[in-house]
């Protein structure tokens, strides 16, 4: 992280402007309490992304300046990404005038940050209309920065995804392993899932029984047959298909934000 950190300012440099790609599910959480400090004062475009497992309330209000424009957006249905370029443009139109004033078609240069597994090359895949960068379903799939040209004047430049050393508030943290912005294999996932069950019946006291005909997790477990020999629950394989399941939108859509 130390070290994509530093690649991220060095880059910064070379750019006009940075897109900040969030979790539409908890765009609060997922941006760096230090931001402000990072990003160096270069003009930012707040992505809301995978908006469509989000509820639509969701936002960065009172986490950061409202007058920064935000763009909600699902970066895997084909074209949706294309608005985004309006949004560059926008914030953009005064260097894009001077060029045009001395006959210069201004190029553009956006650094894409955020924490892992926010969405980053998957958006600039659809973006580019090529998938030019790798993706997946996983954390930490982009270790070194990529250049993509997304259209023959505007270039993003993808980055590994980044988290911070310290949570000061524990449910930032939950709600970053339950969207799989911090590694599975690294978490007793056990208690992921059931701290999810929990958190997901604050928000929705129906959405654990409408899913799996099931309140707690030990009857999750029971309900889908996942028992070993002996009778014992197989808690790590109920555990991620619970992950799975809401990762994939299949317990409704949540802004877990209001957990905080």
């Amino acid at each position: 992280m130390k070290s994509a950190l530093e690649m991220i300012k060095t880059e910064l440099k070379l750019c006009d402007i940075i897109i900040y790609m969030l979790d539409a599910r908890c765009p609060k959480s997922c941006l760096n309490p230090k931001y402000e400090e990072f990003l160096d004062r270069k003009p930012v475009l707040f992505i809301a992304n995978k908006a469509d497992l989000a509820l639509p309330n969701a936002s960065l209000r009172g986490a950061c300046d409202e007058a920064i424009q935000t763009v909600f957006l699902n970066s895997t249905q084909s074209g949706t990404a294309k608005k985004v370029t309006e949004a560059i443009n926008h914030i953009l139109r005064d260097k894009i005038k001077t060029a045009d004033a001395k006959g210069i078609k201004k190029t553009i240069r956006a650094i894409v940050i955020g924490v892992t597994n926010c969405g980053k090359s998957t958006f600039i895949n659809n973006l580019a209309a090529k998938g030019k960068t790798m993706t997946g379903d996983r954390p930490g799939v982009t270790r070194t920065k990529q250049w993509v040209p997304a259209t023959e004047h505007l270039y993003l430049l993808d980055t590994p995804g980044t988290l911070w050393p310290k949570f000061d508030n524990p449910q930032v943290a939950k709600n970053l392993a339950y969207v799989g912005s911090i590694k599975d294999d690294i978490l007793d996932t056990t208690a992921v899932a059931k701290d999810l069950i929990a958190d997901l019946t604050r928000l929705d006291p129906h959405c654990i029984k409408k899913r799996f005909n099931a309140d707690t997790f030990e009857d999750i477990c029971r309900k889908r047959g996942y028992i070993l020999k002996g009778g014992i629950l197989d808690e790590e394989r109920a555990a991620k298909a619970i992950l799975v399941e809401f990762r994939a939108g299949k317990l409704g859509r949540f802004n877990l934000d209001d957990l905080l």
